[in-house]
């Protein structure tokens, strides 16, 4: 077969990204596999059907052809770097960071390379060095707005919320509003304590406005939407959700999975890495649909043609959320729980499902939605398997008081450090165990430790412990902890309920606003108001007094599990049949024409 000649090659190239852009994504990836298969065939030919078959999720071939365009064009930046984007989209990320390199060797001022090798870094947890990549990459692309992304995730992760917020507004007062950048924006300030609940329910408005600007484009084309009806009978209950796998949504929305003879539960399951607690979430009777790597408008079409009465969405605007499918109302009725602290602030989401205790009277002035209140408890937990029994309060052995904290990192901010060191210049020889994912980064910890030595508090003073793989492991790290210090103003929910259940009191500050007051909702639900404070100086004073109370640790290293298992927070048959019962209501009122 004879080669066509260069502009030939040119021209059909040209054609076929045209073809991609305008959507043809099967005539274009047609064509370059047409045209490698000619003698002479370029490296771009190669490249580039590497790159749309990578868009069509035919990872396997994509990797074929990247490479194939690495081995016949040596040294080309922008092939290695594309190559790397595709390797991180699939999960290998030490892969991806090899050509990120040698993307970076070929040329040092290519910002794409940079932008992604520090996104690769920091999903492999190399905070500190994802942080640096990140920089330069700003400094080289101030126009990016995935490498302010990657900074303001480095800035977040590693418990500097306020200064993450302070990037965020420069680079979208520079570039315009945009998805990425305001979704980080409104999460960020969900950690920041200096974020006003005024300011955070405008972000999140202004989020919910960019999802109904992109969910206009393909609304007209969907199926026609249920109708409920006054007497809806058993109820189609869809959960969207990009956590059906080992994380906190999976464990605590377990319960509500099962179907009865007031709702049929359907699952609409966006994971992108399933595990073990996947399959056993889809062995509980649920009828189950995959949602992950469908366009906003073809699960929005699946969602309807299902006829679904009730949609809960349980991400927010956490990582593989939905939102603008949302945005498009794949359901007549549409709820936010369980994933996201605050609202969601768009204007499709009907309802968000609370209680009293965490969304007292008044939290309306801060939600786009209408709150629905599951009493007593808006949280059903369930005993971890193989949680080994709670030993003995450290402190009889040791000699002295031990406090912890197993939350994330981002959660960990100066504000939180400053009433942590108080704490222990409080309580001479008391000792700190931090543990999160972020110290498996030697420098983050360190970083830690300078942060809290400049609050006088020697580095002997504290254990900074990475993540236990093992999850009996996890909560045998509890043995070790005689109180639990919940962070604010983002409280704990999965990492309180797991110190409970060894053993542990946790003791929490009442916030402003949902994310702060998780918290109060879990020890009110188990009769421990007792340690809720109300300000940072009475949760000094109630750890303090705690510590010095011996007698009372050790009740509590006997109790809490039991006094758990007899509490509204364990009951999950009652909180099946209340969430169901506000569903039937909400619907009932809806097909009833009330607001």
């Amino acid at each position: 077969m004879y080669p066509l000649p260069v502009a030939e090659h040119v021209h059909v190239i040209q054609r076929a990204l045209a073809d991609a852009r305008s959507g043809r994504l099967r005539p274009a990836i047609g064509a370059l596999e047409r045209l490698v298969q000619k003698r002479g065939a370029p490296a771009e030919a190669h490249h580039f059907l590497g790159m749309l078959l990578a868009q069509a999720g035919r990872a396997e071939p994509a990797i074929f052809h990247l490479e194939r365009a690495c081995l016949m064009s040596p040294g080309r930046a922008q092939f290695e770097s594309n190559f790397g984007n595709v390797l991180l989209g699939i999960g290998r990320e030490e892969e991806a960071i090899a050509h990120y390199r040698s993307a970076i060797a070929a040329d040092g001022a290519y910002a794409p390379a940079r932008t992604g090798l520090s996104g690769a870094l920091l999903n492999c947890g190399r905070l500190a060095e994802a942080e640096e990549e990140a920089r330069r990459a700003v400094e080289l692309a101030p126009e990016s707005a995935e490498a302010a992304a990657n900074l303001a995730s480095a800035l977040i992760t590693t418990g500097r919320a306020g200064a993450a917020v302070e990037l965020l507004r420069a680079a979208i007062a520079r570039l315009g509003p945009g998805v990425q950048l305001n979704t980080l924006l409104a999460a960020a300030m969900n950690y920041d304590g200096s974020s006003t609940p005024e300011a955070i329910l405008d972000a999140h408005r202004t989020l919910g406005r960019l999802h109904a600007a992109a969910a206009r484009g393909f609304t007209d084309g969907l199926p026609p939407l249920k109708r409920l009806d006054r007497e809806p009978g058993r109820l189609r209950v869809g959960y969207l959700s990009a956590d059906f796998r080992d994380h906190p949504v999976a464990m605590f929305i377990e319960p509500a999975l099962a179907s009865d003879d007031s709702v049929e539960v359907f699952c609409y399951d966006c994971t992108a890495r399933r595990d073990s607690w996947s399959d056993r979430l889809r062995a509980g009777g649920a009828v189950w649909r995959d949602g992950g790597g469908k366009a906003d408008a073809e699960l929005a079409a699946m969602v309807r043609e299902d006829g679904i009465d009730v949609l809960v969405e349980l991400s927010g605007h956490s990582l593989g959320h939905r939102q603008t499918a949302l945005a498009a109302r794949m359901a007549p009725l549409q709820v936010s729980y369980l994933g996201y602290p605050a609202t969601t602030g768009n204007p499709s989401i009907d309802a968000r499902l609370v209680d009293g205790r965490s969304d007292p009277p008044g939290s309306e002035a801060f939600c786009t939605e209408r709150l629905i209140r599951i009493e007593l408890c808006a949280w059903c937990f369930g005993a971890p398997a193989h949680a080994p029994e709670p030993g003995p309060s450290p402190a009889a052995s040791a000699g002295v008081v031990t406090f912890g904290s197993f939350n994330n990192l981002a959660k960990t901010t100066p504000a939180v450090l400053d009433a942590w060191a108080a704490l222990l210049g409080r309580v001479p020889r008391s000792r700190l165990i931090l543990k999160n994912a972020a110290f498996a980064d030697a420098r983050t910890r360190e970083r830690v430790r300078l942060d809290m030595a400049a609050r006088g508090i020697a580095p002997e003073r504290l254990d900074l412990l990475a993540p236990t793989r093992d999850p009996a492991g996890h909560l045998a790290a509890y043995a070790h902890v005689d109180i639990g210090l919940d962070p604010f103003p983002y409280a704990g929910t999965t990492t309180t309920c797991e110190a409970l259940w060894m053993g542990v009191p946790v003791v929490t500050l009442a916030g402003r606003m949902h994310a702060g007051r998780v918290g109060v909702s879990l020890l009110g639900a188990i009769g421990l108001d007792e340690l809720v404070a109300p300000d940072v100086e009475r949760y000094v004073e109630l750890a303090a007094a705690l510590a010095a109370d011996p007698a009372r640790l050790a009740g509590f290293r006997a109790g809490l599990r039991e006094r758990l298992r007899r509490s509204t927070l364990m009951d999950a048959a009652h909180f099946r049949s209340r969430l169901h019962s506000a569903y039937v209501a909400l619907a009932r009122e809806r097909a009833g024409g009330a607001a």
